[in-house]
């Protein structure tokens, strides 16, 4: 019975809103999670601090917030310790990472887990393995086992039985900054070993089953896109696969570029969008057709009869999309609103959007560091709150008013207003964590959104599901409705394309790092909660001196820069330099490359460093050697980077990429340089830059050497000369001594003699090579020739990017990936 004295009432601990625990565990929950993501570990007996709050149980006053202080410490030891276990297992006997050896191949048997994903110019299957077959027999074993396959000719499907010899490795984590950790994002899928096939021949079949109900739904998704392939055109095709069946593997580069400077690339991938919009569409039909039956008014209450069928057909679209992750949490979220609705919570809005977090955050351990989890969030956060505040400021037409008072002009406006501030209101909510990640900020989806979503959204998705639905049943059906979708898909690419091309579309921007992540929100969150008070003045002002510190300290980093700083990167077997010069001005020698061009290193390892370096312009490129792993991944820095001289040697590649590379330097209008020792040393911020070789009147594929000297310090990019080239440079009597060397041929014996070290006297030997290259490279005659002559070597397969600084007295070197650490004076050779 409730106390009837009033002082007692007043002293009674109350919880103003009654989800505050639900927030606070899935808050807990996620920020464990992580805690988890970082390599640095937590003690275990740390964990013990988050029983402290049980000392306050027992008084009545402190009851509450001990139990939630509990709620959240377990919330985040849970999220810490199953995170932890995902990304650094302890792998049984039977597993495949403990039974194989990435120098050796297996007979392996298993299961196809999902069906084959087509990506451009391969396929990816993941095997369950089943067995290992020795000469001897089978051995039993667990895990999965990720399959790159470059030419798969026959069809493989979910469920299929089969046999392999592979060569299983272990992913490769980040070893760049500003890099993508690959083995982490493999093992929150539990995925621990990949393999890479040619092609498909060697492969087996042993069986193919049906594999029960999900094997039913694999075969709906096949015989829809093979109607798909036959009756529409093949760039229109490929769109309608991608929005109805999630197959995105026909969309070509060129169609995904134009997409995403259009700002619209999330309608390429079905989410929270797609499948929202469509439970939307659903909603508004039901009750609509509905509404007509005097019956159905009068016995339902068609609200939630709508949102039923409305879940139902959420359920079916992410089914038939082939229940990617992305596309399952979005129908959890959603399904976990419409449950509020039937229950009469509806207007608990923010309380829905918890405990669906907490139930994805419960089922996937590591979902915390899923982009597509953090923008879909803070996208339907941003919405929902941004609309709330938008009906305070703009509230609807009052129900006192006449109705010759009442403006029909207003209440367009004001719809016409909420529709567009869904988009603006997303943009500022994913902002940040999209300049984050991918280093650009599309001004166009602000006008693209507004028109293409809803295109895609009412029109193109239920019309394509509705094709999808009649291809089975029956096919002559759907043909009119072909007709009716391949229009407005043309529509669509037409519009995308139209939008990608409006100026300033899609602008590059300096890569925040987490901290300055943070920052920005806090300055979007306290501007908009903004009062009148004193102390949130004093808050927005710290956040905006902090802001402005940072960007203070990035000014001086790239304008102000008093040091030399070279960044070899590990782009794989391949060189990648990153140099810049004192002041603001910046050369890249190579890019990196490799022969399929299925990974560019250019996209995929030079530009986010630059960009996480807050570079946007590089002022010259040189390509040292015209072999594809120099040069391959140069166009992307060409076309985005804005470089005003290209330098090479005399010699020219033969393969049609490095005419890509012409092509896109003749299409920029970049000065083209051609360098020969004959050129006189030039000056840039203070450093004296030389070349070496090749001489003047060489041809053919000679290498460029290039010598840095800033103070007493030198570097030297020996490019990839060979032994001939070594003592061509030293009968021309240059000066080649060096504190740091960029190791030639990548540690090849076919370089590095012993005169040619003697000769430049290194302090640090940087090899750039990659792990598991084919050439066995670097070779240990070679690495015995360096240790023999005192140099401390660093390798980017082993340590990663290597960063070296210099203000031209004291060199200091510092790793990426092994973190190793040192420092030379010029008048020493010892290194610490």
């Amino acid at each position: 019975m409730p106390s009837e004295d009033p002082i007692a009432a007043r002293k009674e601990p109350t919880i103003k809103n009654p989800a505050a625990g639900l927030v606070i565990a899935t808050l807990s929950l996620l920020l464990g999670q992580a805690a988890a993501a970082p390599s640095w570990v937590i003690p275990t007996f740390s964990f013990a601090v988050f029983l402290l709050p049980l000392l306050f149980l027992f008084r009545p006053h402190h009851r509450r917030w001990a139990c939630l202080a509990l709620l959240a410490g377990l919330c985040f030891s849970l999220g810490y310790v199953r995170h932890r276990q995902i990304l650094h297992p302890e792998f049984p006997p039977t597993h495949l990472r403990s039974v194989m050896s990435e120098s050796s191949q297996i007979y392996l048997e298993g299961v196809l887990r999902q069906e084959p994903e087509k990506l451009p110019g391969r396929n990816r299957w993941v095997v369950r393995g089943a067995r290992i077959w020795h000469p001897t027999g089978a051995q039993e074993i667990t895990g999965d086992l990720l399959v790159g396959v470059r030419n798969a000719r026959r069809e493989w499907r979910y469920g299929d039985r089969v046999r392999l010899w592979a060569r299983p490795l272990v992913p490769r984590d980040s070893a760049n900054p500003g890099g993508f950790d690959y083995s982490a994002y493999l093992a929150r899928r539990e995925i621990y070993a990949t393999a890479f096939l040619e092609n498909d021949e060697g492969v087996e079949l042993l069986s193919r089953e049906s594999a029960g109900l999900w094997g039913a739904v694999e075969y709906l998704r096949r015989e829809i896109r093979r109607f798909i392939d036959r009756h529409f055109s093949r760039d229109n095709g490929a769109l309608m696969k991608a929005l109805v069946v999630g197959d995105m593997g026909g969309i070509s580069r060129a169609a995904r570029a134009e997409f995403t400077a259009a700002g619209v690339n999330h309608v390429l991938s079905i989410s929270g969008l797609h499948v929202g919009m469509l439970g939307l569409a659903v909603f508004w039909l039901i009750r609509f057709g509905c509404s007509f039956s005097s019956a159905l008014l009068l016995r339902w209450n068609l609200l939630k009869v709508a949102t039923f069928f409305s879940f139902l057909a959420v359920l079916f679209y992410t089914a038939l999309a082939g229940a990617a992750v992305p596309t399952v949490r979005s129908a959890i979220m959603i399904g976990v609103y419409e449950l509020a609705v039937l229950l009469d919570r509806e207007e608990e809005v923010f309380a829905s959007l918890a405990l669906a977090a907490l139930l994805i955050a419960l089922v996937w351990p590591g979902v915390i560091t899923d982009i597509s989890f953090q923008l879909s969030f803070l996208a339907v956060l941003f919405i929902v709150w941004g609309l709330l505040k938008v009906r305070e400021w703009f509230p609807p037409r009052r129900r006192e008013e006449l109705p010759q008072e009442r403006s029909r002009l207003r209440q367009w406006a004001r719809q016409a207003g909420m529709h567009v501030a869904v988009p603006v209101l997303a943009t500022i909510g994913t902002g940040p964590l999209i300049a984050h990640y991918f280093g650009h900020l599309s001004l166009a989806g602000f006008v693209a959104n507004p028109v293409i979503v809803p295109l895609v959204g009412f029109a193109v998705v239920p019309l394509g599901l509705v094709i999808g639905l009649f291809s089975l049943v029956a096919p002559p059906l759907a043909l009119p409705l072909v007709w009716l979708a391949e229009p407005l898909l043309s529509l669509t690419f037409a519009m995308v394309r139209f939008f990608s091309r409006l100026p300033f579309a899609n602008i590059a921007v300096p890569v925040p790092n987490l901290g300055e992540v943070a920052g920005l929100y806090l300055l979007i969150l306290t501007v908009l909660l903004l009062r009148r008070t004193r102390y949130s003045a004093i808050v927005l002002a710290a956040v905006v001196l902090g802001l402005a510190a940072d960007g203070a300290y990035w000014w001086r980093e790239r304008y102000g820069r008093k040091e030399l700083r070279i960044t070899h990167l590990s782009v794989g077997h391949g060189d990648a330099a990153v140099i810049e010069f004192p002041g603001s001005r910046v050369l890249l020698v190579d890019a990196g490359g490799s022969a399929t061009g299925e990974f560019d290193t250019g996209e995929m390892v030079v530009a986010p460093f630059l960009r996480t370096r807050k570079i946007l312009r590089v002022d010259y490129l040189a390509v040292a050697h015209p072999r594809v792993d120099h040069y391959g991944g140069m166009r992307v820095v060409l076309e985005q980077f804005s470089p005003s001289e290209l330098w090479s040697g005399p010699g020219k590649g033969r393969t049609a990429r490095y005419q890509d590379l012409e092509d896109a330097a003749e299409r920029s209008g970049v000065s083209r340089v051609s360098l020969s020792s004959s050129d006189p040393c030039r000056s840039v911020d203070g450093v004296k830059l030389c070349v070496l070789h090749p001489g003047p009147g060489r041809t053919g594929e000679a290498s460029l050497v290039l010598r840095l000297t800033f103070g007493r310090l030198s570097v030297l990019f020996a490019g990839d000369i060979e032994r001939d080239d070594e003592r061509r440079i030293a009968e021309s009597r240059a000066e080649l001594s060096s504190a740091v060397l960029k190791v030639p041929r990548h540690g090849s014996l076919t370089s590095s003699t012993e005169e040619f070290i003697g000769r430049v006297k290194p302090k640090l030997a940087v090899f750039s090579v990659g792990q598991r290259n084919p050439f066995g490279l670097p070779r240990e005659e070679v690495l015995g020739r360096y240790h023999e002559a005192g140099a401390e070597i660093l390798r980017t397969d082993q340590d990663g990017a290597i960063t070296i600084e210099t203000d031209g007295e004291m060199m200091r070197y510092r790793t990426y990936k092994s973190g190793k650490r040192g420092s030379v004076r010029a008048d020493s050779r010892r290194v610490d």
